[in-house]
């Protein structure tokens, strides 16, 4: 198991930061890609359900300075969005998300083509007593309703002080 020191851990988050501060966050539906370069199936196979912005206003996100190995949103930040369902099953009103994309500046999360030239990170979503990365207050989203993302982050594996 690859273990990380917790400043060298710090430098290599605080270069995803730099990448993707000012980016979104984006929820889907649907059949969990392999990679978070694997362009999505927008017709037959994924939704877009929500984009995560700064309030809601579609101002992008940033994150705090990374600390022990941990990377976490600006603890000052709202982040939210309106839930509005685009894709295979956008005729639904209730939908359960089952990954993210956190998506650099241009980037809209679903073509291998943006990921390949920008910077894009991918995890599982799941309600509160899910083991997902991004766990939501509710397991399902209902379109119309707002969706506030309280904690996000992200933790590099680490050696104890001990060794």
């Amino acid at each position: 198991m690859l273990l990380l020191t917790p400043a060298l851990a710090n430098v290599l988050l605080a270069q995803i930061k730099t990448r993707l501060d000012g980016g979104v966050l984006i929820l889907f539906a649907g059949a969990v890609p392999r990679s978070a370069a694997e362009p999505l199936d927008m017709a037959n196979t994924h939704t877009e359900l929500v984009r995560i912005t700064l309030n809601g206003t579609g101002t992008g996100l940033t994150f705090d300075t990374p600390i022990n190995g941990v990377l976490t949103k600006a603890p000052a930040e709202v982040w939210r969005g309106t839930t509005q369902f685009e894709g295979a099953d956008a005729t639904q009103t209730t939908l359960t998300p089952t990954f993210y994309r956190f998506c650099a500046t241009g980037d809209i999360g679903r073509t291998a083509s943006d990921a390949l030239t920008g910077h894009r990170l991918q995890g599982a979503v799941g309600g509160p007593s899910s083991g997902a990365e991004l766990r939501l207050g509710v397991a399902a989203l209902t379109a119309g309703n707002e969706q506030p993302v309280g904690d996000f982050g992200w933790r590099l594996p680490q050696a104890s002080a001990g060794g």
